[in-house]
């Protein structure tokens, strides 16, 4: 579950910690292993993960029922990420089991000594429950070593407000709504003639619409043999463009995304679509609740793409490791992922469910009774495999400065994309 939310302060934070080898974790983030005993002589395992990971509860049903304890530490997205790069480089201070983002599993393949090997675990044994592109995004490139066990992926859908889109005098059957964008061409088409009827915005965020067009493509900023490609691959210079088309047009908001005023605006119906990965669900539920009901889901114009999804890893300052992969193994197969995406929405990384009947007729009453599980699971059905990348965060996060620019009125979007091209060059050549 990947929000943009703090991406600027977790690559600074990431980076410069690389070099404090000598700084340990806040005390508060896990004393180590060995200083921490379960009470009555029981196991106990501490977890780190962010807000709304959707799996807390089903970890207090295994604690309760395999007599453990597990501490759940929560802190936010960028620190959990951050925190776990200083315990890392100390050499303490790592908690027994942290999830870590689909950017930020890259980064970490450059040191798999710091994590358990799950395959020496016996994670082999569930390998065919996930999908294989999924799977290959924790697996070292000579494949001895898996760092963590998929969570969800973040297939991706058009959320749609039906009273604007009445107003407007536009179709609300998501079918027919469907059929009316089935490309980008399309959606800035209706984009205008909402704008022009309501005048309202058409769109929560030009930035949410760059990252998931940027998802569709074949490749994103780096090729298979890990180069660098993002001046050489045409489709990020189209998200981009179609991201400073909407800025153009006045299509979107200045809303940040994930902000206290993009949830008013959700509540209060001052934008008309978000463009949004399964995830996305839990976001709007959790932050526009007065909304139920007025929000409604399709597919995505031009097929889907991926944006987000985790992984659970086993630091390998550990010493509980093999109770840890018995928890994560447990809450991350296929039956416990269609638990986490009924009760929270996160979309399954385990196939063999998808056309479950579970799966196909699930609906969601906050989205108007929409078939949320069948409109996801053939989206997840048309997600292309594409390449992270060690610096895909710090890539991202340079290229949706250059959007913020441009919405913000601060530069022209030649002149921005020029300097952040200039500032990529700089940064990756360190």
């Amino acid at each position: 579950m990947f929000k943009k939310q703090g991406m600027k302060k977790f690559v600074l934070v990431f980076l410069s910690l690389l070099i404090l080898l000598g700084v340990t974790a806040c005390s508060s983030n896990g004393a180590s292993n060995e200083e921490q005993g379960g009470s009555g002589g029981k196991t106990k395992l501490t977890i780190w993960l962010w807000p709304n990971m959707g799996i807390e509860n089903q970890i207090k049903q295994y604690a309760e029922e395999n007599n453990i304890e597990v501490e759940i530490q929560t802190a936010e997205f960028a620190d959990v990420h951050s925190n776990l790069t200083t315990a890392l480089a100390a050499g303490s201070g790592a908690p027994d089991i942290s999830a870590i983002e689909v950017k930020g599993i890259d980064k970490m393949k450059a040191t798999p000594e710091h994590f358990h090997n799950l395959l020496d675990l016996g994670a082999d044994e569930v390998k065919d429950d996930y999908l294989d592109w999924k799977w290959q995004q924790a697996l070292t490139p000579d494949g001895s070593s898996l760092l963590g066990l998929p969570t969800d992926i973040g297939p991706q859908a058009m959320a749609y407000r039906i009273d604007l889109f009445e107003e407007a005098g536009l179709p609300t059957d998501r079918e027919e709504v469907a059929n009316l964008v089935k490309t980008w061409d399309d959606f800035i088409k209706i984009g205008e003639q909402l704008k022009a009827k309501t005048g309202k915005a058409f769109i929560d965020s030009p930035n949410g619409a760059y990252t998931v067009m940027e998802g569709q493509g074949d490749e994103k900023y780096y090729d298979k043999d890990g180069n660098v490609i993002v001046q050489d691959n045409p489709h990020i210079k189209k998200a981009y463009d179609f991201a400073s088309l909407i800025i153009d047009k006045e299509l979107a908001t200045k809303f940040d995304q994930f902000s206290t005023e993009w949830g008013t605006g959700m509540n209060n119906g001052d934008y008309a679509t978000i463009l949004a990965p399964a995830w996305m669900m839990t976001s709007m539920k959790a932050t526009a609740p007065e909304a139920s009901g007025k929000w409604d889901m399709t597919l995505l114009p031009e097929g889907s793409g991926n944006w987000g999804g985790s992984f659970l890893t086993i630091p390998k300052q550990s010493k509980n490791a093999e109770e840890a992969y018995k928890l994560i193994k447990w809450l991350l197969s296929p039956e416990q992922q269609l638990v986490t995406f009924k009760e929270a929405g996160n979309f399954p990384s385990t196939p063999g469910i998808y056309d479950s009947e579970e799966i196909q007729n699930f609906t969601s009453e906050y989205f108007n009774n929409a078939p949320v599980g069948k409109i996801y699971a053939e989206a997840a059905q048309q997600v292309k495999p594409i390449v992270e990348g060690p610096e895909s965060i710090q890539i991202e996060t340079i290229i949706g400065d250059a959007i913020t620019r441009v919405k913000d009125g601060q530069d022209k979007p030649d002149t921005s994309w020029d300097k952040a091209m200039e500032q990529l060059e700089r940064e990756l050549a360190r």
